[in-house]
Formats: structure tokens, C-alpha cells, sequence
């Protein structure tokens, strides 16, 4: 089946999402850099620093752990008037000071993050070593994209 370019560009940009929300619930804070680099005519090539199983390891597990954030954000929503507070899994001052519930809420999504990466056999700073790689956008956002893509599809 052939998905036409105005979907592939909305799974692409859902997919950036989910995986920009998967790295601030991991811990990963994106920066902007106004440093600048001068443009030459030299081109760089980068070693690959990840295997296929990686890739594809790092892109089911990214699937799984934005369903449950999607879960995890309505139930915190709908216990809780007003929009869900800031949580990031590995800076626990972000869930301090939270109500009871919510911060249960959001243990048991962190709890259940790292088992989700674990069982794709990753660890957590190898995951957010991916990430890292991911958000560079090149071969390997599109070998995760691509299997994001089949994962939707099944």
C-alpha cells in the first residue's frame, strides 16, 4: 500500500513530535545554539554509531513509551483542572512537589518507560544516545521513521 507525500509529511511531523516529547520525559532538554558555522566545501562523514537492531529497538520502544505519555497525559489531565504540569522522569524535583495522585500518575509512567526501553533491550543513556542521533535527521530519523511508519501501518 503507497502512502501519498501529504501523509508521509504528517506521520513525519507527528513522529518528530512524539519523539521531542519522549526526550523531555527522558530527561533530554533541546537546546538552540546561536553559534554560528561558517559553510565550506568540505563534506563530513560520520561513522555509524548504531546498529539495525538499535534502530529498530529504538523506534518500538519510542512508539510504545508515547502511548503510554499520551495515556499518562489524560489521565493527569482529566484528575487535575488546568493544563499537566512539567514532568521529566529523570529530574525528580519535577514531581515533588505534585499532588499525590498525579505524582503516582506520573511514577508509574516513568516506571514503566524505562521497562518499556529495557525490554527493547536498550538502556536509558543508550536510548537517549539514539535520541541524539535522531534528532539530527539524518539516516538514521529516516531508518527510525521508516520503521515508525510500519509500526502505524500493523
Amino acid at each position: 500500500m503507497s502512502i501519498g507525500n501529504s501523509s508521509k509529511i504528517l506521520i513525519r511531523i507527528s513522529t518528530t513530535g512524539i519523539m521531542a516529547a519522549m526526550g523531555i520525559m527522558c530527561g533530554l532538554i533541546p537546546e538552540v545554539s546561536v553559534r554560528s558555522f561558517p559553510l565550506t566545501g568540505i563534506t563530513y562523514a560520520y561513522a555509524r554509531d548504531y546498529t539495525e537492531d538499535e534502530a529498530r529497538n529504538y523506534a518500538r520502544a519510542g512508539f510504545e513509551v508515547e502511548l503510554l505519555r499520551q495515556k499518562a497525559y489524560q489521565e493527569i489531565k482529566s484528575s487535575i483542572s488546568g493544563a499537566p504540569p512539567n514532568i521529566v522522569c529523570n529530574q525528580p524535583e519535577t514531581l515533588q512537589d505534585l499532588d499525590r495522585q498525579v505524582r503516582q500518575i506520573a511514577e508509574r509512567y516513568c516506571n514503566e518507560s524505562r521497562q518499556i526501553v529495557r525490554e527493547h533491550n536498550l538502556t536509558i543513556d543508550r536510548f537517549n544516545e539514539l535520541k541524539q542521533y535522531y534528532d539530527r535527521g539524518d539516516d538514521f530519523y529516516q531508518q527510525v521513521q521508516n520503521i515508525l511508519i510500519d509500526l502505524q501501518n500493523q
